[in-house]
């Protein structure tokens, strides 16, 4: 904060990217299920910087992540998230992960079913944990983009995704029950 005067934005950028945002998504996908006010405190560690980063204090914070062509820490999350399902899709996770996901294995078309969804009686154990978050992200995802050949090309589109908004819009608009 003392020298973000002295040094150039392109600098200070790369600087937060290299130094500061590994630290703010290590390990995340174990405590993606962590309490909303842990999360909002990492939110607000990634806001200030990017504020201390640009020397603006009056700019949204959307705004500050587009300019810095980041995403919000939540999305990120749920973008890896979709990447290790990709891995377990694909045989490339190891194997005490894929046995976290039950795949379906059937000759008929069940539109989006290759991971079966879980039973849950809870929502603190149950709806809240990567072993139901996992299956129903991937469900929502475009089949264009879960049909994706490699690895890399998979990140590479699935970064240009925000996940929040997929995930909070999980009706349709196409069956009768969610028109009426």
């Amino acid at each position: 904060m003392r020298l973000r005067n002295l040094i150039p934005t392109g600098i200070k950028l790369q600087l937060f990217k290299a130094a500061i945002l590994p630290y703010l998504t290590y390990s995340h996908l174990v405590w993606h299920f962590c309490r909303a006010s842990d999360s909002r405190k990492l939110e607000r560690v990634q806001e200030r910087a990017l504020r201390a980063i640009y020397c603006d204090r009056s700019t949204s914070y959307d705004k500050l992540l587009s300019m810095a062509n980041l995403c919000t820490l939540r999305n990120r999350r749920l973008q890896d998230m979709a990447v290790l399902m990709y891995k377990t899709k694909n045989n490339t996770c190891p194997k005490y992960i894929a046995q976290l996901f039950y795949k379906i294995d059937t000759k008929y078309s069940l539109r989006n079913k290759e991971f079966a969804m879980p039973r849950v009686n809870t929502t603190t154990y149950g709806k809240h944990s990567i072993r139901y978050i996992g299956p129903k992200l991937w469900s929502l995802l475009p089949k264009n983009i879960r049909d994706l050949p490699s690895l890399s090309v998979f990140r590479q589109r699935i970064r240009k995704f925000d996940l929040n908004s997929l995930l909070a819009d999980t009706h349709c608009s196409d069956c009768i029950l969610c028109r009426t």
